[in-house]
């Protein structure tokens, strides 16, 4: 007798996996990224800060440097020397025994106008106009003549000072700055960030 044989049932065959991803791993996914972005933006900020930072320093350290190294020349020679806070009016050597108005031997006081011609009794002018600190020419009459020049720009006037001391003859000359980019905008918190610088001159002149 042949042997009969059960039939073996049919195994079934796996289901294909559908390919993609889920909502939780999606999610997971886009966290990490909106980090990684928020890290690189940070990053990039505080860089363009600092790199702003950096050129407003050097800019308003460059104003300061060119208006020291011009009222200095001119100071060293400077007479008649009169400071009130951030204004600071002297007259500068004209000659010895010129004649008049100039007093017979003694020296001449006064300025020289916009074309270099001496003028008695006149006088030069720094002081501070809105955040500009500027040299003036003035007259007898205290009437500013042509020939203004701007010495530093980005001045702070209320904090920038003149002083006179007439027991040692030194004057005292402090310039406050605030930082602000090429674009003349202020920094976040400039407000907060300024520059100062002091120096001191010996007048030679009696």
């Amino acid at each position: 007798m042949i042997p009969r044989h059960s039939p073996q049932p049919l195994a079934l065959s796996p289901q294909p996996r559908a390919w993609g991803f889920t909502l939780v791993e999606l999610m997971v996914v886009s966290v990490i990224f909106v980090i990684i972005g928020m890290g690189l933006l940070t990053t990039f900020v505080t860089g363009w800060t600092s790199f702003f930072s950096a050129d407003a320093y050097i800019q308003v350290q460059q104003e300061a440097r060119r208006a020291f190294d011009a009222m200095v020349r001119e100071l060293r020679e400077a007479g008649q020397i009169t400071a009130a806070g951030s204004q600071l009016d002297f007259q500068v050597a004209l000659g010895y025994n010129q004649p008049p108005p100039c007093p017979a031997g003694a020296i001449c006081w006064g300025a020289r106008d916009e074309n270099g011609v001496s003028r008695a009794s006149w006088k030069l002018r720094y002081r501070v106009a809105g955040t500009q600190l500027i040299r003036e020419i003035v007259d007898s009459g205290n009437m500013v003549q042509p020939g203004t020049r701007i010495l530093a720009n980005f001045i702070d006037g209320a904090n920038t000072s003149f002083s006179w001391n007439p027991a040692n003859r030194t004057v005292t000359m402090q310039l406050q700055a605030q930082y602000l980019n090429s674009q003349n905008r202020a920094l976040p918190g400039a407000g907060q960030r300024t520059g100062v610088w002091t120096t001191r001159v010996g007048v030679r002149n009696p």
